[in-house]
């Protein structure tokens, strides 16, 4: 079990968050660029020095800024780090490399080859590719029996089969050796594909944590929806002054479906593909535009309904609010 509960003054903002990753758990904090992600894990890895902190893992205080204070050295945590940058030793083979984090009970080899590089032990780092480089940089951490697993955007740069990839390596490394893992992701789909458990932090403070599908669809405030991917906020009609659903291009039909949720009518302003599906957006005048990603396209300058399926409602302070009945059954006709 890791257990953080760390505070850490910055130019901007505090950061303050208290956490827990239980053994074999894989956390990923998501949120926007200079949230106050990194600076987390790297007070956990011993990089960074907080204003205020207790850090257990394992049973093991790491950290504590009480009396007595506790401060383990960075290279006496037992905790693994992946970046950006592999740091691979560029003077080192692969084999060198792999073997420089081995506490020798396991085979380099065999890792290797479970990796995809057995055929590099003897190449050096500027001959291997960048999806090459961070399998090394993962085997080293594997070999090195971390007791926790930091991963600080590692994959950045890197197309999206090796993601998948690399993802499903740690995937399975951190359930066999049901340690703690954290990951730190600018995207959402990245952090969906890792995460059992996903956190979304903003400026320093953590708004809501649980299961990926929990958080996006279910957010708390309309902060934690505007990062998760909700584009609109529509006034509903029935509800308090202020109350606004949350629409999400992935929740929107084709058509009036009262009984799944919100129905919105008005002329389409544009329709554009989107990978397999197409973006249609309805832009009425004095409203606001509404987009969804949807099977069919729908021709522009056409009056079409859609539903926006079970959106969550926040009130006029941005904290959620209970849906009317199972899902929004209300109509808000807009007419050019």
């Amino acid at each position: 079990m890791l257990e953080a509960d760390v505070e850490v003054d910055r130019r901007d903002f505090a950061v303050r968050v208290r956490l827990t990753v239980a053994p074999g758990e894989r956390l990923a904090l998501f949120g926007p660029s200079g949230a106050g992600k990194t600076t987390l894990l790297e007070v956990i890895a011993g990089l960074v020095a907080p204003a205020r902190a207790r850090i257990v893992l394992g049973g093991r205080v790491l950290v504590s800024t009480q009396r007595p204070a506790v401060a383990v050295p960075a290279w006496r945590r037992r905790v693994g780090l992946l970046r950006q940058d592999p740091g691979l030793f560029p003077h080192l083979s692969v084999r060198a490399n792999l073997r420089y984090g081995s506490d020798g009970t396991d085979d380099v080899a065999q890792v290797a080859e479970a990796l995809g590089v057995g055929s590099l032990l003897d190449a050096m780092p500027a001959r291997l590719s960048g999806g090459q480089a961070h399998r090394v940089a993962l085997g080293r951490l594997l070999l090195s029996r971390c007791a926790a697993l930091l991963l600080d955007e590692p994959y950045t740069g890197l197309d999206g089969g090796l993601r998948r990839g690399l993802t499903d390596l740690v995937t399975g490394f951190v359930e066999q050796r049901a340690i703690p893992a954290i990951l730190v992701a600018h995207e959402l789909a990245e952090a969906q594909a890792f995460a059992d458990r996903l956190a979304v932090i903003d400026a320093g403070l953590l708004l809501q944590d649980g299961p990926p599908g929990d958080v996006v669809l279910r957010p708390a405030i309309r902060r934690v929806a505007e990062l998760v991917g909700y584009t609109a906020f529509v006034p509903v009609p029935g509800m308090p002054a202020g109350t606004v659903a949350g629409v999400h291009p992935d929740r929107v039909l084709t058509g009036a479906h009262p009984d799944r949720g919100l129905v919105l009518t008005g002329p389409v302003r544009s329709c554009r593909p989107s990978g397999a599906l197409w973006e249609v957006t309805v832009e009425p005048p004095g409203g606001v535009p509404v987009t969804g990603r949807l099977g069919e396209p729908v021709p522009a300058g056409q009056s079409a309904a859609f539903t926006v399926v079970a959106p969550p409602m926040f009130d006029a302070a941005g904290v959620a609010v209970p849906a009317v009945g199972p899902a929004p059954a209300v109509r808000r006709e807009v007419r050019s």
